[in-house]
């Protein structure tokens, strides 16, 4: 209590002194003016008028004199003519006898006034002449380290004069990981500019040891060196605090992404967060035993699962271990499906998804040609409707050689249907059948490489520049070196830490968001895809596996809105556009495998076999097959009827013909996940609200693969 007593008398004392407003200020002066004018006038004190004219004066000399050099003089001028017009109102008063005349109380209350409506005026000049002080401290303190820096720079790197100049230096505030919110400084940015005659940039980079160490700097602080915007321009990146020698955790940040996002993966020396861009360039993951390479993956694949437009597949010899743990919510029956989208564990399983992937790119390309025309684009954009596909490779260096090169064509052929490539190994040796393809590594833009024991494994991978950092450098497991970007050099890192079972929450936090292969895609080869999991039951060791249950119907919707960094023009909505022309192009593809299908089995052509089909029940024409007439809805069968030859119906035929009211309609085939589209579309010379065909035998194929469940209620509408 006492304590708490002290400290409050104390905080009071504090408000007292430093919380009086200009008017309270002025008006303190004012009464102390009148007090003493009251008590130098009594008959027994007889005060002289000099006496305060006298102080007056003195005070007033002494404001105007204290701080000449750093108070702006209308401050000054303030202050010394208000301690003046208090005392010479002070010399009047008692001059003319007393304070209690109306003329001396009037002109008293006038000059309070004054004097409290200028005290902002007053303080205004002085907070800005101490921000030009603060501001001019500022720039002497930068002068004299890129003073500092100039002299090392020209000494170290021995240029003769004139020497190089900085023409910018900033220090960097970049965010406290263990500290959010907060910002903390690491260092420093360093803009120089090199004299005419005096090499490149790379001058500067083949020293930067030898100036971190002139510098003293702290042990895994360093300096990076790149040109900047010419070859006589230099952007040095000096880190001060080593951001790297805490662990930096990725933490439980599972909000949608898009593939379009740079994805989150890394921490850089200065402290700057960094990432990857895999939505239109290959990549290569390198690392020796024990760098943390394995970990750095499962990083990056946690990363690509929070994307709502992204499918993973992956390639793995090693008995599936890098994806395994993805796995475990499906195989316990905790998440609708499984994370990744196929797992090839054998050379059979991975020969089979390769040429599944070669053939959906002219069938992508084809089926998908208005999409890109209405989004003006030469590639297909990803969408959760139309996904992104990423193909992970672990361990690429021992595939077989005939895999290697399906990976080398599915490379170079499929970045514009939005298929793209990862591929991990230990070394990046190129040449030889026990090593990565040549043209595998030329052909990603995106380049890691987490610790490895020599320099000539960097330079295998990014070239032999001068600038590269050392293998020393990256001293242990998490560092690694970074290009995203194939137009800079590559920076040091450290890969953000993630824990075996963080695999397990991240394919469960984000199943309600995972899309759906397409059926364009599902069509190049429907039977491989559909089956591709009772291939795999015996790597995991299961006798049975789980439903592939379809995920909820808003999670597509809880992406939109998510505040990803997409461009709007890559930012497609299907439902927006016609996709006539891509669905008439589909159906003709499938029925055209569907018939090579036919004739490999020795079966009469589609065309007969309906003949023969109908001839024997007596059956109404129907776009579904005769044998999936049980597990499809009447409701869904009548919509798809009433579409014809064409690729629509109004919602209100499908509830006429099917006795039903409209509203009935909506929501039972909400059950499904169909909406009717936004927009009315004309449909047998009437314009009015419905779904597209497309839509419908999506619905029914999942139907059929088991994927979609049918709720009673609309089992047993009709």
């Amino acid at each position: 209590m006492a304590d708490g007593k002290k400290k409050s008398k104390k905080q009071s004392k504090i408000n007292w002194s430093h919380e009086q407003g200009p008017l309270l200020g002025a008006a303190n002066a004012a009464s102390a003016a009148m007090a003493v004018a009251a008590v130098g006038s009594l008959p027994e004190v007889g005060m002289e008028w000099w006496v305060p004219a006298a102080a007056g004066a003195v005070a007033t000399t002494a404001s105007v004199a204290r701080g000449s050099g750093e108070q702006p003089l209308l401050s000054r001028l303030y202050r010394g003519g208000r301690w003046a017009g208090f005392a010479a109102w002070t010399a009047y008063a008692l001059a003319s006898g007393g304070p209690w005349d109306v003329a001396a109380m009037s002109s008293l209350g006038i000059g309070a006034i004054t004097a409290g409506v200028l005290q902002p005026v007053s303080r205004s000049f002085e907070i800005a002449a101490e921000d030009r002080r603060a501001a001019e401290g500022e720039i002497k303190r930068r002068a004299g380290i890129a003073g500092e820096w100039e002299a090392r720079i020209n000494r170290i790197c021995r240029f003769s004069r004139p020497g190089v100049e900085v023409s910018d230096l900033v220090e960097w505030k970049m965010p406290d990981p263990n500290n959010p919110g907060a910002t903390r400084k690491t260092g420093m940015s360093i803009v120089v500019d090199l004299p005419a005659g005096q090499s490149s940039w790379k001058t500067i980079a083949a020293k930067a040891e030898a100036l971190a160490a002139d510098a003293d700097l702290p042990d895994g602080c360093g300096i990076e060196v790149a040109s900047h915007g010419s070859r006589r321009r230099v952007l040095m990146l000096v880190s001060t605090v080593d951001a790297l020698a805490d662990d930096i955790p990725a933490g439980d940040d599972y909000s949608p992404l898009s593939i379009y996002d740079d994805l989150p993966t890394c921490m850089h020396r200065d402290g700057s967060y960094g990432g990857i861009n895999l939505k239109w360039q290959a990549g290569v993951l390198i690392g020796a035993t024990g760098s943390g390479k394995s970990a750095h993956l499962s990083l990056i694949m946690r990363q690509l699962l929070r994307c709502k437009d992204v499918i993973v597949m992956g390639i793995d010899f090693n008995g599936g271990k890098a994806f395994r743990p993805f796995l475990k919510p499906w195989l316990e029956g905790r998440a609708s499906r499984p994370a990744i989208d196929w797992v090839a564990t054998t050379p059979k399983e991975a020969e089979l998804m390769l040429d599944f992937l070669l053939g959906a790119i002219p069938v992508r390309s084809s089926g998908y040609a208005a999409l890109m025309a209405q989004a003006n684009d030469d590639k297909v954009p990803a969408t959760p409707s139309v996904p992104h596909i990423q193909v992970i490779t672990d361990e690429a260096a021992d595939l077989p050689r005939n895999i290697k090169g399906k990976l080398v064509e599915l490379s170079n052929r499929s970045r514009g249907v939005s298929i793209r490539m990862l591929t991990c190994a230990l070394r990046a040796v190129s040449g030889g059948g026990d090593q990565l393809p040549k043209e595998l590594i030329a052909q990603a833009a995106v380049r890691v490489a987490m610790r490895v024991n020599e320099d000539t494994e960097l330079q295998r991978l990014y070239g032999y520049s001068r600038g590269l950092p050392k293998a020393d450098e990256m001293h242990a497991a998490g560092y690694g070196l970074l290009q995203a970007d194939p137009a800079r050099l590559p920076r040091l890192m450290k890969g953000l830490l993630v824990k075996p079972e963080d695999s397990y929450q991240a394919a469960l936090a984000t199943d309600d968001r995972r899309p759906v292969m397409d059926e364009i895609t599902v069509n190049v080869n429907r039977e491989a895809y559909e089956e591709r999991w009772d291939r795999a039951r015996d790597w995991l060791g299961v006798d049975t596996l789980p439903a592939i249950r379809s995920a909820p119907s808003s999670s597509q919707e809880s992406g939109e809105g998510s505040g990803t960094a997409v461009k709007e023009r890559e930012r497609i909505d299907l439902n927006s556009l016609d996709l006539k022309d891509a669905a008439a192009r589909a159906r003709a593809k499938r029925r055209e495998l569907e018939e090579r299908n036919r004739a490999r089995r020795g079966e009469p052509a589609k065309d007969e076999f309906d003949a023969i089909i109908a001839a024997s029940f007596d059956a109404d024409p129907d776009p579904l097959p005769t044998e999936d007439h049980g597990e499809v809805p009447e409701l869904l069968k009548v919509a798809l009827r009433l579409c014809g030859d064409g690729d629509r119906v109004h919602y209100k035929a499908v509830a006429a013909e099917a006795g039903l009211e409209a509203e009935d309609v909506r929501e039972l085939l909400r059950l499904i996940d169909i909406e009717p589209f936004d927009n009315s579309f004309r449909w047998n010379g009437t314009k009015a609200r419905g779904y597209f065909r497309d839509q419908l035998e999506d619905a029914a194929a999942r139907i059929r693969r088991g994927e979609l469940a049918v709720p009673p209620e609309l089992r047993d509408a009709m």
